[in-house]
């Protein structure tokens, strides 16, 4: 569970780095990271990650990953007035986070999936005695 909510902020910190860089473009990266829009993209990330690890399918990883960012944006607009659009900004930052998230649980169970095959060949499951 942590592994999944560490790259929800990591990756959520990418995103927001990214769509802030749009907003202040003569900025440093100091700067960049301490400003709303990166702040918001990092507590959607940890709440995308927390998600990531309790379902079990790709879509509704996708799918409720945009409703968590624009809930947190909006939330972010009623508490701080900053309006920079928050319910697109929600469903991109969410969008971006669910589809990497989902990519990482396709490539998980592929994995999981290859090594158990692996095991059970190495023990003779696939030798018919030829």
């Amino acid at each position: 569970m942590i592994q999944k909510i560490l790259t929800g902020i990591v990756i959520g910190c990418v995103i927001g780095l990214f769509t802030t860089s749009f907003f202040l473009p003569n900025e440093t990266l100091f700067n960049l990271f301490w400003t709303k829009i990166t702040a918001t993209s990092i507590v959607t990330g940890f709440f995308c990650g927390i998600y990531a690890h309790l379902s079990k399918s790709k879509l509704q990883i996708f799918l409720v990953s945009i409703l968590i960012g624009m809930v947190v944006f909006f939330t972010k607009y009623l508490i701080t007035g900053h309006n920079f659009d928050p319910l697109t900004m929600g469903a991109f930052t969410g969008a971006l986070l669910g589809a990497i998230l989902s990519v990482l649980r396709k490539i998980e169970t592929a994995l999981k999936i290859r090594r158990r095959l692996k095991r059970h060949r190495e023990s003779g499951f696939n030798n018919y005695g030829y």
